[in-house]
């Protein structure tokens, strides 16, 4: 990238107050890392509540250092060679914030309800049956201390009644039809026996009779007090929306890591001394934590995730604005374009003193792609430490998922 020069005396006090404090700047960063605060933290939450599993953010999650590695190298490259940070800046954040708005306009991933038999064991007494993802009897009862349960909504031919259980290391998961009795799929994922006698003892009044016979004694629906941990069998036709989910994601979030790296640039080009860049830089922190709670408590009142995307699109959109009214500083363009001059002067005295095979070889030596570049680091202990740690990262990140719902 850009690498700033140190024999730039600073602005002079007659300066317009905007530039000699650099404001504009200020708010730029601001208002990025504004809009990264209010919508990144949010996204896997969002995806997994729009029916993609846990297994799919870690492949998604996954990709996405990796081609960040190689795309901001060559966005880099691009802003350097051409001095129009700004036009860039904007244009990857412009194309961002179309992409994020993308995810919240693909249709949710529709799924049926985890359905369950409610049967007799010996040993166990009443149980349900149901088939259903591992993440079903890890996602809920983990958060069990914040409030998430089962609930159970289940018919009989004469009544209707609910109940809510847990589920524990207690439980019996069942891998094979043999023992079972479900009307799910085999492809649904694991079977699960789970005993309700203390639930329902303690729930309900109507409990359906056993008289010893192989029949079900209820039908059940199986549902989560937070939605988006219990999914069931999705429905035909759903993988389209699981590829366009993850199109959407990946391209958002390396556009949004090549802006920040763009918006490094513009930092330095800006200033006269690089020593003033963390003053500058440090309002993007300000921003990142005041917008991230401020869209929290949005949230908690409207209680819909498109606040975030709205509030992220303005904050977006006047980082735009703001970014467009930036001055970088002319010394540096005119000592960039001097250097260059001074380059191509050196370059043609040489030419009439090489051979003309000796031109044809450096012409095709420098017509070459600049990727092989990268390939010596990957020989380096610190990129191969860095690969693995990306790898490490991604297969474990999207299993975050810091919902607390603690009732008061």
């Amino acid at each position: 990238m850009l690498v700033p020069t140190t024999a730039i005396v600073g602005l002079s006090p007659s300066e317009p107050f905007f530039r000699r404090y650099y404001i504009l700047l200020k708010v730029h960063y601001f208002l990025f890392f504004s809009a990264f605060g209010v919508l990144y933290p949010v996204l896997n939450i969002t995806l997994r509540s729009r029916g993609l599993s846990n297994t799919e953010l870690s492949y998604i999650n996954l990709i996405i250092p990796f081609l960040v590695f190689f795309t901001s190298p060559l966005v880099g490259f691009v802003a350097d060679h051409s001095r129009r940070y700004l036009l860039t800046f904007n244009i990857i954040v412009a194309i961002m914030t179309i992409t994020y708005t993308c995810i919240f306009l693909v249709p949710s991933i529709k799924t049926h309800h985890i359905q369950a038999d409610m049967t007799y064991d010996d040993p166990l007494g009443r149980v349900l049956d149901f088939c259903a993802s591992q993440e079903v009897a890890t996602q809920c009862s983990s958060r069990s201390e914040c409030g998430c349960s089962y609930q159970s909504d289940c018919t009989t031919e004469n009544s209707v009644f609910n109940f809510t259980f847990t589920m524990n290391t207690n439980d019996t998961v069942q891998k094979s039809l043999s023992s079972i009795r479900t009307n799910e799929p085999s492809t649904c994922g694991i079977f699960y026996r789970v005993p309700i006698d203390n639930q329902i003892q303690n729930g309900s009044s109507i409990l359906p009779p056993y008289t010893g016979h192989t029949l079900p004694l209820a039908v059940c629906k199986i549902t989560c007090s937070t939605p988006h941990f219990c999914h069931g069998t999705r429905y035909p036709q759903q993988t389209i929306y699981v590829l366009l989910y993850s199109l959407f994601f990946i391209m958002g979030t390396n556009l949004l890591m090549n802006a920040i790296t763009i918006g490094v640039s513009i930092g330095f080009a800006m200033l006269p001394r690089p020593e003033l860049f963390g003053q500058q830089r440090v309002w993007g922190t300000v921003g990142f934590g005041v917008s991230a709670f401020v869209a929290s408590r949005f949230y908690k009142f409207f209680n819909t995730e498109f606040v975030y995307i709205i509030m992220f699109g303005i904050a977006a959109i006047l980082c735009i604005c703001i970014t467009s009214f930036i001055h970088i500083q002319p010394q540096k363009k005119k000592q960039n374009t001097t250097n260059d001059d001074a380059g191509n002067t050196e370059e043609n005295l040489t030419d009439f003193s090489q051979p003309n095979s000796a031109k044809e070889k450096k012409k095709e030596d420098t017509s070459r792609f600049k990727i092989a570049t990268l390939i010596p680091l990957l020989k380096k202990i610190d990129v191969i430490i860095f690969l693995s740690l990306t790898f490490i990262w991604g297969m474990s990140y999207a299993g975050l998922d810091p919902v607390c719902i603690r009732k008061n």
